[in-house]
């Protein structure tokens, strides 16, 4: 949303408020189109026009034009993930995220309910170290040490200091001449082989522990997995990874694969598995890149109840918070203040953005490298450190794609609007041209901001109400008899 445009609109902004309101057809497709976009904060503008044809007969079964409107112009959401660009889109792209880890792990939206009795397990790989960084350690010290030695570049590598949660200097390196920038530019350039190379060998270890080979293992099931990246406040990224056995077949998962022989698969993986680096960067600190050691391993407790006795309490985590978890992560960008949201076409588009002197230093790091033949990509890059995945993969199998659950909602759209659901043996035929981004005017923008708000607000009460509803449902059925426990309150 444009910075000028206050909540208080001023006197521009009002008399242009007022003049969209005094005419009652403009205001009506305003606020028709408002509703249909989410009340983006940047919508892009098309003019042209429709129809929808049945395919058996040939009839025109709807047309539209943007002719018709008092604007002449269709808003459609921009449709961005990143909740520094438009909360809105952001706020519908973490629902389909939410719905598309849910169905993995509980069933749903095509996915049968018998994924529930299979071995998942969520794990969060980590980086390793590029050199000591300011963090917060709870009641700890950020780097306690009786190491009173400098560093080469003459400072203490200590900070006797606790650091709060909002402290700008987390994440920070506490000697910026020390940290090995490259090596995190090129971790992070390297991350997704490393991650393919993973299930590569997790399936090689549960061969191993089953004591088959990975053919056979192949032949009766499939690893399938997904996969959330998250940038730390140093800047390299770490995976948050939901893995899960299913059978080739309609039968059972083997009896002899379950979630802690799942577990030791992916803690062996995970200690064996790496990646080469790009040439040229072949040292003995850059020969390949590898998992820091740091790896949490969790069983998903899919039913809240029935899981594997083996595995404590503190260990298990249900998959509506691991829904929740990895949808958390849909809408953050590189950097808290979503500076770097978008590519850099040179390093004086940097200088133009609010960067912090450790970020800078990575940015400008991943660009020098990109100067190099085989590294160009890490200019296309330089915005997100050298990240070139996206945040959000998944095995083919493990669940819906964004894709549908987008069909089935705009579907849904169309039976609301209609009356009628779209018919199997119909298409839509369009011609559209773009003609720009975001509202017409400060006017439009100040009321689309209010329908943004209403939007937020609206959707924050139906949640709460939801949470209080399942706090009821759950309390209720404690007081059931023991069974009743066996099946968990699924939102729908």
């Amino acid at each position: 949303m444009d910075p000028s445009v206050l909540a208080r609109p001023g006197d521009g902004v009002l008399a242009k408020v007022i003049a969209r309101v005094s005419d009652p057809a403009a205001f009506a497709s305003l606020q028709r189109q408002g509703e249909q976009c989410g009340w983006c904060s940047h919508p892009i503008r098309l003019i042209g026009n429709s129809v929808s044809v049945d395919t058996s007969t040939g009839e025109i079964l709807r047309s539209y034009s943007t002719n018709d409107e008092p604007d002449g112009v269709l808003m459609k959401a921009c449709g961005t993930r990143r909740a520094t660009r438009c909360p809105s889109c952001a706020s519908l792209y973490a629902s389909d995220a939410r719905m598309l880890v849910r169905s993995g792990l509980s069933g749903g939206k095509g996915v049968p309910k018998s994924v529930l009795q299979h071995p998942m397990v969520f794990a969060t790989f980590t980086a390793p170290s590029f050199g000591a960084v300011h963090g917060a350690r709870g009641t700890k010290f950020c780097r306690a040490g009786t190491n009173q030695q400098p560093c080469a570049h003459g400072r203490l590598v200590t900070c006797p200091l606790h650091h709060r949660a909002d402290d700008p200097v987390l994440g920070h390196p506490i000697c910026p001449d020390c940290y090995d920038y490259e090596r995190s530019v090129l971790w992070n350039a390297t991350c997704p082989e490393l991650w393919r190379r993973t299930t590569i060998y997790v399936r090689r270890e549960l061969a191993r522990l089953c004591e088959m080979n990975v053919k056979e293992l192949d032949h009766s099931m499939r690893l399938s997995f997904a996969k959330v990246a998250e940038f730390q406040r140093r800047g390299v990224v770490h995976l948050h990874a939901i893995l899960r056995v299913d059978p080739r077949d309609e039968g059972d998962v083997p009896h002899i694969i379950d979630a802690s022989l799942l577990t030791s698969a992916i803690r062996a993986a995970a200690s064996k598995v790496s990646a080469p680096l790009p040439r040229g960067f072949s040292g003995a600190s850059l020969a390949s890149a590898r998992w820091g050691r740091q790896l949490d391993v969790r069983v998903i407790n899919a039913r809240e109840v029935d899981c594997d006795a083996s595995v404590s309490d503190e260990s298990r985590r249900s998959s509506r918070a691991v829904a929740n978890y990895v949808a958390k992560y849909s809408t953050k960008s590189t950097d808290d203040l979503g500076v770097l949201d978008r590519r850099l076409t040179s390093l004086d588009d940097l200088d133009a953005r609010n960067v912090s002197a450790h970020f800078r230093r990575l940015v400008t790091t991943a660009w020098r490298l990109g100067a190099l033949s085989h590294l160009t990509r890490l200019r296309t890059w330089a915005h997100s450190l050298g990240f070139g995945g996206h945040w959000l993969t998944k095995s083919r199998r493990y669940s819906v794609t964004f894709k549908s659950l987008r069909t089935e909602r705009q579907a849904w759209q169309v039976q609301r609007q209609h009356g009628t659901a779209p018919n199997e043996r119909s298409i839509n035929i369009g011609v559209w041209k773009w003609i720009g981004a975001g509202w017409r005017d400060k006017g439009d923008a100040w009321l689309a901001q209010q329908g943004q708000r209403e939007k937020m607000q609206s959707r924050a009460e139906a949640r709460e109400a939801r949470c209080l509803e399942r706090r009821h449902d759950v309390d209720h059925w404690h007081e059931r008899p023991r069974h009743f426990l066996d099946f968990e309150v699924v939102e729908a």
